[in-house]
């Protein structure tokens, strides 16, 4: 049994996933909606529920575009890795997937700790903490 391997589809494949998420229109379009209930507690409640979910429709957005984007970069260091291989090229290949996950975590983390620091989503109540590592700033 032998494998096949042909890098020119693999740097290909690479450059399409890095691309799927290349328009965030729809998401940046989102962020500034900001809900608006009224100023009684029950209102106040909906407009938090209703600003976390728009948060986390945003949040994921952006963690999948990261992941893509540094698959992109890894794949790509694959293909070229790959094309000659032997032994020390194929312990690079298992080191560049070690990095990718290593690289999407610590740049969703980044995000998501970015995130927290800087939204302020809520016009009344309590301010939630920024270390519940949700990736935005409140409590529902």
């Amino acid at each position: 049994m032998s494998t096949k391997f042909d890098p020119d589809l693999i740097r290909a494949s690479a450059k399409k996933l890095g691309a799927l998420l290349d328009d965030m229109d729809a998401f940046t379009k989102l962020k500034p909606h900001w809900p608006n209930a009224g100023g009684f507690a029950l209102a106040q409640w909906v407009e938090r529920v209703v600003d976390d979910r728009r948060n986390g429709i945003v949040a994921h957005a952006e963690h999948l575009k990261i992941a893509l984007e540094e698959m992109e970069v890894t794949l790509t260091k694959i293909a070229n890795d790959f094309q000659d291989t032997d032994g020390e090229n194929g312990r690079k290949i298992k080191d560049s997937l070690d990095q990718l996950k290593k690289d999407i975590t610590t740049s969703i983390s980044t995000l998501d700790e970015n995130t927290e620091n800087t939204q302020h989503n809520f016009g009344g109540g309590p301010e939630g903490t920024n270390t519940d590592g949700d990736g935005y700033n409140d409590h529902v």
